[in-house]
């Protein structure tokens, strides 16, 4: 039901996920100089070669759109959305811990002194990861709200 507010989040979710999915996260700098770029499927050495060292990224952040996708359509269990919702959330953190480690193991290459800095679209996932806290919300009030009508006949 496109028409409840917690289908309105987790399509703000899908929205962030995807554009996370797209865009560059990060950045290797060597005294000022960008000498790699990261992004989910891979990162560009300073030759500009790509490398699928980060691949976890892409594995952790495609079914937590997929799964936020399925959840939309199951509005009839309320139960299983709420537990899919709580699925994500621990998704988008297990993807901010999967990047920190990434960044920290090609940061440690042999390019000198390496400085990361994320960029931007890597707070899209945080995002969606309030979107799916509002949604599941929301989700839980629903189901108390029919319990109550039920105690109600």
């Amino acid at each position: 039901m496109i028409q409840r507010k917690q289908t309105l989040y987790l399509m703000a979710a899908i929205i962030m996920t995807v554009i996370c999915l797209c865009m560059q996260i990060g950045s290797f700098k060597v005294e000022g100089l960008e000498v790699a770029r990261l992004y989910n499927l891979w990162y560009t050495d300073p030759l500009g070669k790509h490398h699928f060292d980060s691949w976890p990224l892409l594995a952790i952040l495609v079914p937590t759109a997929a799964i936020a996708t399925y959840t939309i359509f199951i509005y009839h269990n309320r139960k299983m959305q709420a537990l899919f919702c709580l699925f994500n959330m621990l998704l988008v953190v297990g993807w901010y811990v999967c990047y920190f480690v990434i960044a920290q193991m090609l940061g440690d290459k042999s390019w000198g002194t390496v400085d990361f800095r994320p960029t931007w679209p890597a707070v899209f996932p945080a995002i969606s990861l309030i979107c799916y806290f509002l949604a599941r919300r929301g989700i839980i009030a629903d189901e108390k709200l029919v319990r109550s009508m039920d105690r109600i006949r």
